[in-house]
Formats: C-alpha cells, structure tokens, sequence
C-alpha cells in the first residue's frame, strides 16, 4: 500500500508527535508498505529553529522536508507552501498527524479534490493549553469555529491516542462511528537490557533521591508546580534532585530563573536533550518521574518511564491518567495543587517498597500493552477499512 505520511516535525527533531508518526512509518516500511513523509525542516518551533537536511532517508522511511515560515512571531501559525505538493503526489491514503496544522488543511483539501482516503490523528490540544497570547488565541478561535469541523468531516477516519483527547475535541466530529481509539506505544526491544543508573547518577554527583522529567521545556509541561514545591520537599530531603532532560521550547529561560529565584539551584539540574543512553539511564537512575501537564494527549514519556521501572506522578488530566494507573504503576495527583503534589512525591520518595511495586507493575504494563507492532497492527486495519487495499 502507498502511504502519505504529514507531519509538522519529524525525527531527528524530538517530540512525542514526532516519535509517534516515525515509529509507525518506520513499521510500514518493514511491513512491505511504500511510505513518503512531507514535512517540515524544523527542529522545534519555539523558537523557531531549522534543521539543515532536505530529502533524506531515515530508518528506510523516504522524508522530504519543506522550508517553513510562519505568519509573523505574535500569530505564530506555520507555514509550508512546498507541501502542496501533497495534493498531487500518487498515494493510495494520506495519513496527517496534528490539529490545526497547514499540512492537515492540505491533506483535507486534497481529499476534496481527489477522493484520497483520508485518516487524521490528531495529537489534539484543547484552546485552554494552547501556547501564546492574545492574538494567537483569536486566531486559535477563528480556525476552530470556521475551519477545525470541515477537517474532521473530511476525515475518513480519526484516530485519537486516548478517551480524553477523544473528549475534549468531540464536539468538532459529527459522525463518532468514524473514529478509533489507538494509543502511542514504545519499543519493547529498546528496554529488555536495561543500564546501571549508578553511573548517571555519579557523573552528576547525585547522592540522595531523584525525581526526573524528559520532555520539551514548554508552557503546557508547567514544571513550576515542581519547582515551586521543591523548597518544601528539601525541608524534608535535603539531598533530592529533580533532573530536567529535554529542550527547550520556549520556557527554559523562565524556569531557570524561577529556580534562582527559589534559591535550589543545586538542586536542580537542566540536562538538555539525552541521548539514548543517557536518556535510558536516567530513566532507570530516577526515583521518581513527573510529568504536571495542564495538557496531554497521552504521554509517550510515562511508557519510557514505566518501561525502565519507574513509577509515574501525573496530573489528573488528558491522557496521562488512563496510561498510569492510580495507584499500581504509580499515582494521578490534582492538577495545579502544590500541597497534593508535594505529599505524594514524599510518600513515594520514603517507601522504597512501594516505589520497588510500582515499577515492576509498570515495566509489565508499558512492556505488554504498548508495543509499536500492536499499534501499527491496528493502523494497517485502519487503512485497510478506508481503502478496501490489503
């Protein structure tokens, strides 16, 4: 089967999104499927960055990448004209990753024009969570009410990661008969050896617990909640570090500077974006990881985490609470409420056994249930159902 892949950002750039729509076309490639990848040559967005490669492939998946451009820094809507080249490219279904994107609205475009099946998920991010100020929220408020429901009628089929981002973008879908619930996954292959902590940890000079966060340093992550907390944690655990892992989009500047303002910054180490080892190593060095999102879809990061045996705090919002389980693979706390947060990171922090449960609950769940292979199964169906080609 030919197969279009969309997307605004792809691998080496990092990102949930990023990895989600790799992974897959990286498996329809070994599947035997004929898969090209348009998008853009960014590596992040805040701020805006590019990448130097063009075509290329990756894994054996074909990429061709466009030069973007966005409609000035306060509107911040990106732009990538050489993607219409989409609307005429042969291809037996266009898959299109990301709410809202210019590439989304070609592939719904193309499939007017030339009844391409035509299968969107969206990664959707409700208007609240959504990065920028005043103008970019009106410009947020116009494509939803004039442009977001003629993408998903378009739609032939929508796939959303989770029940809560299916919630919070259904009032945009007339016909739910049409939508599959499929989540984001991991790689077992990458955790079955999994490295020695000990040498990440006495690289840094970390000698007491650590809590961790992989991840974008972006607005929605909100790890202030952490940080903020973390002055009253150290009262209690003078030796705790919070090791924050990821690049920076947008906020890195202001988190750094709330953590000299809280005074504990030698207690908080902004590590960049890991590389696999380090990453693998970290996760499995961490005591605890933490992801206070006001927004996720899903979350591929708590896979990684409970992968390598590390139990999981989240907010009680988006995807996050249906891949942790309350309680088993480690725990869904309040969003927002500083003194919750603060009492449950210390419960998990003082009872090794209980972090030690936790983790091997989560190891068998992320390792079991959340396999690339099983998803990208379910995708094949997907296509199959929206094409008639097998």
């Amino acid at each position: 089967m030919r197969v279009l892949t969309a997307a605004i950002r792809y691998p080496p750039a990092p990102g949930g999104v990023e990895t989600h729509a790799h992974e897959v076309a990286k498996l329809l490639v070994q599947r035997g499927h004929d898969v090209v990848v348009y998008t853009s040559d960014l590596i992040r967005e805040h701020p805006f960055k590019h990448l130097d490669q063009h075509n290329e492939m990756v894994d054996g998946v074909r990429v061709i990448r466009k030069r973007a451009h966005r409609i000035n820094a306060t509107f911040h809507y990106v732009v990538i004209p050489g993607e219409l080249e989409m609307l005429r490219r042969p291809t037996d279904v266009i898959h299109s990753h990301s709410f809202g994107y210019f590439h989304t609205n070609v592939a719904a475009l193309r499939s007017t024009l030339r009844e391409t099946p035509f299968v969107i998920t969206p990664h959707y991010h409700p208007p609240e969570s959504m990065e920028g100020g005043w103008a970019r929220r009106q410009m947020r408020r116009l494509y939803d009410s004039e442009v977001a429901s003629w993408v998903f009628d378009k739609a032939d089929m929508i796939i959303a990661v989770s029940r809560a981002e299916l919630g919070s973008m259904a009032h945009h879908i007339q016909d739910m008969d049409k939508v599959r619930v499929i989540p984001n996954g991991i790689d077992p292959s990458r955790f079955r050896d999994l490295p020695d902590g000990r040498a990440f940890l006495e690289d840094r000079g970390i000698t007491g617990p650590m809590l961790l966060y992989v991840g974008r340093m972006a607005q929605n992550k909100r790890m202030e909640l952490v940080l903020q907390a973390m002055p009253d944690l150290l009262r209690e655990e003078p030796d705790l570090k919070l090791v924050i892992a990821g690049p920076d989009d947008g906020v890195g500047d202001d988190w750094k500077d709330l953590t000299r303002s809280l005074g504990i910054e030698d207690n908080v180490r902004f590590e960049g974006f890991l590389q696999e080892a380090d990453m693998l190593a970290a996760y499995v060095a961490a005591d605890v990881f933490v992801l206070p999102s006001d927004w996720e879809a899903f979350g591929i990061v708590l896979l990684e985490a409970m992968a390598c045996r590390t139990p999981c705090v989240v907010a009680d919002r988006g995807g996050p609470k249906e891949v942790v389980v309350d309680g088993e693979t480690g725990i869904v706390a309040p969003y927002g409420d500083e003194g919750a947060w603060k009492e449950t990171l210390l419960r998990l922090i003082d009872d090794a056994d209980l972090r030690r449960r936790m983790g091997e609950a989560g190891r068998k769940r992320a390792m079991g249930e959340f396999s690339w292979s099983s998803i990208v199964d379910r995708i094949e169906g997907v296509y199959e159902e929206v094409t008639g080609v097998k």
